[in-house]
């Protein structure tokens, strides 16, 4: 048996929450809080969020053939958040709409999607006294995301999410946690 394994430094995520606000909207001074001011929440999120990163790499060998590549080439990394939302609030709206509006009319509420709108984000995890938190100060959503009416599942949508590099070139997609597996 293992002496190395340590059960208190796992987690497993029992609560969350996602925001979006503004393009630029800077990081809060504590991404934990349980309100953020100036963010809209998603109404609901459907059992988490899956955290994906792309990124191509390539195995370069010398003119003649060598047994191993004598080094690799790895292009950009590619963040992706992908994650359900099972509700019609602000934030889920805004996010399908993708800059557009609502507009009232011939006896109920039509939707007109814009243009693409780049927005921040802000999702977070936790389960106790440990939490994780992602935030993207530019990110833009993937394909529209197709909606399904079955009866087996939650209404809602499956939003795919690129963080992008901020104007201030900063990372694309940061992450925050309460506890330092270093200290």
């Amino acid at each position: 048996m293992s002496s190395y394994a340590n059960p208190s430094l796992a987690f497993l995520a029992l609560d969350g929450d996602a925001f979006r606000a503004p393009a630029g909207t800077p990081v809060p001074p504590d991404i934990f809080a349980p309100s953020l001011s100036g963010w809209v929440p998603y109404g609901g999120i459907k059992a988490g969020f899956t955290k994906q990163v792309e990124q191509q790499i390539t195995d370069l060998y010398v003119w003649n053939k060598r047994e191993a590549p004598y080094r690799r080439k790895k292009d950009a990394k590619k963040p992706k958040i992908l994650f359900r939302a099972v509700d019609q609030g602000p934030a889920s709206a805004l996010t399908v709409l993708r800059g557009g509006s609502i507009s009232a009319g011939n006896g109920g509420h039509e939707w007109i999607e814009g243009d693409e709108e780049f927005f921040a984000f802000i999702f977070r995890v936790e389960d106790g006294d440990e939490a994780k938190a992602f935030y993207a100060q530019k990110a833009e959503a993937g394909p529209p995301p197709e909606e399904k009416y079955d009866g087996e599942d939650l209404d809602g949508w499956d939003f795919d999410l690129s963080p992008l590099i901020p104007d201030d070139g900063s990372k694309p997609l940061r992450r925050w946690t309460k506890s330092n597996p270093f200290a």
